[in-house]
């Protein structure tokens, strides 16, 4: 697939950006990026090397990871947090696992939808609720 434009990366307080010819655009920011400052990934998931979307592109290869190792335990109806030996209650809204109440809390959340920012409360684990820092 063909991507318009030149480079976006490189630019900042008085400087000009790269300028070479892209490659790829960047599923976080949007921009495009050429060889140079960015990866092209399995399946046109392209990512350029801002240090923010850099940082996006490792937590979601972490929480992959991270669902993996505790879904082992709603498969026992327990709580997927570690270490907890209470029964599962409720999902959290974020990543969908199950856990007992105490591991569950009402988290403010700023959620881009086709009507623009909205503010909503959702049930999120601890784990879910770490991670909102980074993509909010």
């Amino acid at each position: 697939m063909a991507v318009e434009g030149t480079c976006a990366s490189g630019g900042g307080f008085l400087r000009r950006s790269c300028g070479r010819a892209s490659v790829g655009l960047c599923v976080y920011c949007a921009q495009p990026f050429c060889a140079d400052h960015g990866t092209l990934h399995a399946d046109y998931y392209q990512v350029c090397q801002r240090k923010t979307c850099l940082a996006k592109f490792a937590d979601v290869e972490a929480h992959h990871r991270w669902l993996e190792a505790h879904e082992s335990a709603n498969r026992m109806s327990m709580c997927a947090e570690d270490g907890c030996q209470e029964r599962m209650a409720h999902s959290c809204q974020r990543c969908r696992l199950r856990f007992c109440e105490t591991h569950l809390v009402d988290r403010p959340v700023t959620e881009h939808r086709l009507e623009g920012r909205v503010r909503v409360v959702q049930l999120m684990c601890p784990h879910c609720a770490e991670r909102r820092a980074l993509w909010d």
